[in-house]
């Protein structure tokens, strides 16, 4: 494992600036998610790291050793990509045991780690089958114990569930976090797929148009983003506009208690789960429900108070309906506070 750091990167394609003095600390053993929308420089940036392409400023070091000029062979750091690559003329057992062959490893000492791989990727029995006789998640298995058997310090995937159904995706993440963690390696992963940054990664990093927005852990990124920019990634929100006198937040739809110094100036920020229906003499707020989206364990309602449209998403262990007025209670001491300019 190796701790990385990556110092004001810049990277342009045809005059197009794709990365912009992005910095980020990645500590040994760390497992960070690089997370954004397509375009935003992710995989420009996981191959800067691996070697593949080279950044026009900024440099990258590995426990403090320069990697600039280090080739790719040498940075002991390794690619999974959605892309599974595997030889299709070699079994499950040659696949897995290559990088070991190419680095001259002794016959006895390739059998004893295979097997450990093959125990560790429940892949016993499947080693002398060929990647056309294996399922997506064996062969994206054996992808990875070929990556990991060479002992990298940095595991570099990059997206490597995309092309996977939804219920082979989820236990194929849940198994690469559990080896992750198990081997303590240093691991970076890319993707768009917000659920799967959250639930996986120690931190996130967002990207956006090549520059790095927020570097935090995932609740400070949900609950807590800094700005709407990083907010709206998530999906839909609440913004409230006003301003704080003497510990009351004054909005249009009305006065609450904050504990906040006074700003001329700011927009809260809740989540629709933030947001609780309730009983008239636990609300401060009543609105009309003008949109009900049933699914399965949550319902997902848009509600009016004097003009605003709030989104409010609750369990199903309570039913309200379209055009029924309901009260809901809006705590704003746990919103993010975006400031104004």
């Amino acid at each position: 494992m190796a701790k990385v750091q990556l110092i004001r990167i810049k990277k342009s394609f045809g005059g197009k600036t794709v990365l912009n003095d992005v910095n980020l600390t990645i500590n040994e053993g760390e497992f960070v998610a690089l997370l954004g929308p397509s375009g935003s420089g992710k995989t420009t940036l996981l191959h800067g790291i691996a070697g593949i392409i080279p950044f026009d400023e900024g440099n990258i070091y590995f426990d403090g050793q320069l990697m600039d000029f280090v080739p790719i062979e040498k940075r002991n750091a390794v690619l999974v990509d959605q892309n599974i690559l595997l030889f299709p003329h070699m079994t499950v057992y040659e696949n897995i045991s290559f990088g070991l062959k190419i680095r001259k490893i002794g016959k006895k000492e390739i059998k004893n780690k295979v097997e450990k791989f093959l125990d560790m990727m429940e892949l016993y029995g499947h080693e002398n089958k060929y990647p056309h006789e294996l399922s997506g998640g064996q062969k994206q298995r054996v992808a990875l114990a070929r990556a990991l058997i060479v002992e990298p310090k940095v595991l570099l995937l990059d997206e490597p569930f995309s092309k996977l159904d939804i219920v082979l995706r989820k236990s194929l993440q849940e198994f690469i976090r559990e080896i992750q963690r198990k081997l303590n390696i240093t691991t970076i992963l890319v993707t768009h797929d917000k659920e799967e940054a959250l639930s996986l990664a120690d931190r996130i990093a967002v990207l956006i148009e090549g520059e790095i927005k927020q570097y935090d852990i995932p609740k400070n990124i949900y609950e807590k983003p800094v700005s709407i920019e990083v907010a709206d990634f998530f999906g839909k929100t609440n913004y409230f506009k006003g301003k704080i006198k003497n510990g009351n937040f004054i909005t249009d739809i009305g006065t609450f208690n904050v504990n906040s110094p006074d700003k001329s100036k700011v927009t809260l920020m809740l989540r629709p789960e933030q947001i609780i229906i309730c009983d008239e003499n636990e609300s401060n707020v009543k609105g009309k429900i003008i949109k009900r989206t049933y699914l399965g364990d949550k319902v997902n309602y848009l509600i009016v108070v004097k003009g605003q449209v709030i989104y409010v998403s609750t369990f199903t262990d309570k039913n309200f309906n379209v055009d029924e007025d309901v009260y809901f209670y809006l705590d704003f001491n746990k919103a993010a506070y975006l400031e104004e300019d």
